[in-house]
């Protein structure tokens, strides 16, 4: 790959803001190289530019393709129906995140701290690009090779894991950070370790190694306090504010249409009514008006944070992981985990504090034929799977945890506990399976394969 510059000005504003971090990358003629710039100054550029390939148009796809949010006009109504080309991705994160943390890793070799979160990054956004495209460039990008060959999903996969076995070995050798900048953990070097083992838990339930799974989330984030979130900054700049509240100011995207017809998602949240689950303050809380911005006060408020990595998604794991290695009866006791954090209020901000929500523990008899969580009369275990996963659906609102999921069960013929997503147009006859590869990297990269098309599906879920 060939020496890529930053702007001034770029860099400046990277220190505060998501979008503001690859605006301008690549583009001011009078730019200063890279190599000169003060890598410990420079972390919170490729932190915060994986917030944008995370938390931007890949993370709406995902929620539009998944029944979670409604594309209401324009181009988003478009790709809510899957009308949308190649023009409409891009590999942007490979100059943004994992160029630059190459940088910083050669330029700081002797600082723990910098060398394992950037393999962290690296792993984050390897995983996430071969979930959404299947196979793509990872080894090679950011080498001198000019045109990098696309690599096997799993191949990748590997990848990020090797990623993320090299970023705990190098953290469990820190003892007292260094650190100029570090949007994500503030120098957090336990909550930068519990992370790397949540992403390797969230990889092995993408390959459906559930035993792994199960013991990487056991070292995973331990508390809510541990998750990885964007956290939007309280000042005028509109960039630096929740990527939700500022989609929503557009009119483009919500949980309802211009009728009033509300998502799946929310249809999903009112069928959720029994003795022992209330949804009413969540489902408040995911509300997100499509015509104006300045009434969302939950999940698209202006300062609330975005999840990437989370203690909620780490239990989870646990439970579906443990449900299938080890015991319903521990399955059972980490799904438990997670509703008594919600019945403390955990699911929502403080501003639904007074709506009503209840979720009581379950029990063993919820889950047998006839049962509160099991009227069609499935096997106990199939039963607990498919609650584990309804839960998944709902708690992964906004991230890409609903499409994987109905992907890998769809993939592995386990419709009996998957949640059935309802197309969102007629016209269609398949759920999309992947990404259109960028069509800049197609006329770019002599070594692209051929686009197999959005509804083949990726290797892993064959």
């Amino acid at each position: 790959m060939k020496k890529i510059t930053i702007s001034v000005v770029a860099l400046a504003l990277a220190l505060t803001s998501c979008e503001n971090v690859v605006e301008g990358l690549n583009k001011n003629p009078n730019a200063i190289e890279i190599d000169d710039i003060d890598a410990g100054l420079y972390v919170n550029t490729p932190e915060l530019a994986l917030v944008s390939v995370v938390r931007g148009l890949n993370g709406r796809m995902a929620s539009l393709w998944t029944g979670q949010i409604i594309g209401v006009a324009n181009f988003p109504l478009a790709y809510y129906n899957y009308q949308l080309t190649e023009s409409t991705f891009d590999f942007d994160g490979y100059s943004s995140v994992i160029t630059q943390c190459k940088h910083i890793q050669q330029s700081e070799p002797d600082n723990g701290l910098y060398q394992g979160l950037t393999r962290v990054l690296e792993a984050y956004l390897f995983s996430f690009y071969a979930s959404a495209y299947g196979d793509i460039p990872a080894r090679e990008v950011a080498t001198d090779v000019e045109y990098p060959h696309f690599e096997s999903q799993k191949s990748v996969l590997a990848y990020a894991q090797q990623l993320l076995d090299e970023a705990v070995s190098i953290l469990a050798t820190v003892e007292r950070p260094s650190y100029k900048q570090d949007y994500l953990y503030n120098g957090d070097v336990q909550g930068w370790k519990e992370a790397a083992y949540t992403l390797k838990a969230r990889i092995y339930l993408l390959t459906k190694d559930y035993d792994q799974a199960y013991q990487a989330a056991l070292k995973g984030i331990s508390s809510p306090s541990r998750s990885m979130l964007f956290r939007p900054v309280n000042d005028n700049q509109t960039s630096n504010k929740n990527n939700w509240y500022k989609y929503s100011q557009n009119a483009f995207f919500g949980t309802e249409n211009s009728e009033g017809r509300q998502s799946f998602l929310f249809d999903v949240l009112d069928s959720r009514r029994n003795a022992k689950t209330d949804e009413t303050a969540r489902k408040v809380y995911y509300y997100i008006d499509p015509t104006n911005s300045t009434v969302n006060k939950g999940i698209a408020s202006a300062l609330e944070p975005e999840p990437l990595l989370t203690y909620e998604e780490n239990l989870l794991i646990l439970a579906e992981s443990a449900a299938r290695t080890k015991s319903f009866e521990e399955g059972l006791g980490h799904l438990n985990d997670l509703r008594a954090y919600y019945d403390k209020g955990g699911a929502v901000n403080g501003n639904f504090a007074d709506y009503a929500y209840n979720y009581d523990a379950y029990i063993s008899d919820d889950f047998s034929a006839g049962g509160l969580l099991n009227p069609d009369g499935l096997q106990p275990e199939r039963a607990l799977l498919r609650e584990i996963i309804l839960e998944r659906y709902i708690t992964g609102f906004t991230q890409f945890i609903p499409w994987d999921d109905a992907r890998r069960l769809h993939g592995t013929g386990e419709s009996d506990i998957a949640v059935e997503i309802p197309l969102n147009t007629p016209t269609a006859s398949a759920h999309p399976e992947r990404f259109y590869y960028p069509e800049t990297e197609m006329l770019a990269n002599p070594n692209a394969p051929t686009d197999p098309g959005i509804y083949s599906p990726t290797e892993i879920n064959r």
